[in-house]
């Protein structure tokens, strides 16, 4: 007894596949002998499915972590609906759902969930500062210098300072400067080309060469 059409086109994905029995295959490879519409539909699909064998699972390296719990709807979103009237499993609706499926197996291979790991930021537990001023300190230690994180209030807007790091030899090596700006929390990087195990403390000082800021560096 020969199968409906319908069944033999809605098995064309499996036969792409290879993933059904010998007589349904003997039976779609005899109605693709007569079917131009279904050998059609057949070509459509066969180069999603040649993509889909190509991709070992077992060898992909695993991810630890789930794909979203959001990915599936995206999915179905991003796949249009049948036209007005269309017949079931057009060649063109079998191709997206199989361009789908290769895309919800990438998809769920290069998902991170987790943030890259920012520098570690070694804290200047105690910061002596100018009347009026308040400030925190922070270090980052990399193998080109130093790094210094620093926040400070209450210096004077539009007055130029310098950041200096003194070295256990007592030689300052120049951090770089900012701008005051009144009333504004100022948060800003600065950087030194001495290393971490050579320097003892850091100083900020205003147009006038007198300290504002200032901290000793932990060894």
């Amino acid at each position: 007894m020969s199968r409906p059409h319908e069944e033999l086109r809605e098995a064309l994905g499996a036969y792409a596949l290879g993933q059904f029995d010998d007589e349904l295959r003997r039976d779609v490879d005899e109605h693709l002998s007569t079917c131009g519409g279904c050998r059609r539909a057949l070509a459509e699909i066969a180069p999603v499915a040649e993509a889909l064998r190509g991709l070992e699972i077992d060898q992909l390296p695993p991810v630890g972590t789930t794909p979203p719990a959001e990915l599936d709807e995206r999915i179905r979103r991003a796949i249009p609906g049948p036209p007005r009237n269309a017949r079931p499993w057009a060649p063109v609706t079998i191709a997206v759902a199989a361009a789908a499926a290769v895309a919800a197996v990438v998809t769920a291979v290069v998902v991170r969930d987790d943030p890259a790991p920012g520098p570690t930021v070694i804290a200047i537990p105690r910061v002596d500062v100018a009347q009026g001023v308040t400030a925190s300190a922070g270090l980052v230690d990399h193998t080109w210098g130093l790094e210094i994180k620093l926040e400070a209030t209450g210096l004077r807007a539009g007055e130029r300072f310098e950041v200096w790091v003194v070295g256990k030899d007592g030689v300052s090596h120049d951090a770089g400067e900012f701008v005051g700006v009144a009333s504004t929390k100022i948060v800003c990087d600065m950087s030194s080309s001495i290393l971490l195990g050579d320097a003892a403390s850091f100083r900020v000082v205003d147009a006038a060469g007198d300290q504002v800021i200032a901290g000793a560096i932990p060894s």
